[in-house]
């Protein structure tokens, strides 16, 4: 082995720069697409288990295009690791990982087609496969003081060929007064004071829906803190907790020096205002974007592996 390595430099070495740039290039492609095929193995072994029939007598069968292949003692079937994820049946795995940075730099689907080298409709798809880890995310259990409150989102049918309207010509209809129901989307906030985030996009925001979201997910001993909604006081009603009122149109922002909901607003805040830097996304895709800027909002730093290890929280 180390003489076909020296082999290897020597070769290396002679050759012309150009063709010497493109074995760079290929040498990363193939450790980019090792690194992410070695995570997704490595979280597998810990917990073996047919995705089938959930026997966990596995074994190796072989490596097709270089890849483990397993196969189950119980059922006989076969499959990969990737199977049962985001990645599964996907190609180009050289460029799984660059395409990960276009997301952790949200990178608009154009950009991130002609940085990866990749058609912008397999970049658009890769978007939403990829973001349906974080969307899957989401904190089970809030504790301590929780701030909840809504926000509004304009709704829209980016890209689609049949609309349900009449297209605007700019903007929403500004006609009567208010806000019609039909042209915005509700999306429910509840954060506490550790930074753990549940949202939800609401087609109804009734104390009924808001209780069958909240019920499991807030602890007994919490203080939940909103602004006037009524459905918020029936709901807090039901579960028994208590329930802290900021009424920011009489003047009343904070409780006790402790009891307010400016952390949640100010995570609407910065939500809006990277929402916004892709022009406008489309309801129906509503929930991988929430999932996305949760995922910015839990990892002070984070990089490709970030992404790949949110699969084990999945498994």
């Amino acid at each position: 082995m180390t003489s076909c390595l020296l082999d290897l430099e020597q070769q290396a070495a002679e050759l012309p720069f150009e063709q010497q740039r493109l074995l760079i290039s290929f040498l990363q492609q193939q450790l980019d697409s090792g690194s992410c095929i070695n995570m997704l193995e490595a979280n597998f072994t810990i917990k073996p288990q047919c995705p089938h029939c959930h026997a966990c007598h596995i074994k190796r069968h072989g490596k097709p295009n270089g890849r483990q292949r397993y196969r189950c003692h119980a059922c006989h079937k076969t499959f990969m690791c990737t199977i049962n994820t985001p990645f599964y049946r996907m190609r180009f795995l050289e460029k799984w990982l660059p395409y990960f940075t276009c997301i952790l730099d949200s990178l608009p689907i154009r950009k991130s087609a002609k940085r990866c080298n990749i058609s912008v409709k397999t970049a658009f798809k890769w978007r939403h496969q990829f973001l349906s880890l974080p969307n899957k995310v989401k904190a089970q259990r809030l504790s301590g003081i929780v701030e909840i409150d809504e926000t509004l989102f304009r709704y829209s049918e980016k890209g689609s060929r049949t609309l349900s309207r009449k297209a605007h010509k700019r903007g929403g209809d500004c006609a009567g007064r208010g806000r019609k129901k039909g042209d915005w989307v509700a999306v429910l906030v509840a954060r506490d004071r550790n930074k753990q985030v549940f949202d939800e996009c609401l087609d109804s925001a009734d104390s009924v829906t808001l209780l069958g979201l909240l019920e499991n997910k807030i602890a007994a001993d919490s203080v939940v803190c909103s602004d006037g909604f009524l459905s918020y006081l029936k709901m807090t009603q039901d579960m028994k907790v208590e329930h802290k009122i900021l009424n920011a149109s009489h003047g009343r922002r904070v409780k006790e020096g402790v009891f307010h909901i400016q952390n949640v607003n100010a995570y609407h805040s910065r939500l809006h205002l990277w929402i916004n830097t892709f022009r406008g996304v489309a309801t129906k895709y509503l929930p991988n974007y929430l999932g996305w800027f949760r995922f910015f909002e839990a990892h002070d730093n984070p990089n490709e592996n970030s992404i790949l290890a949110m699969q084990t929280q999945l498994t």
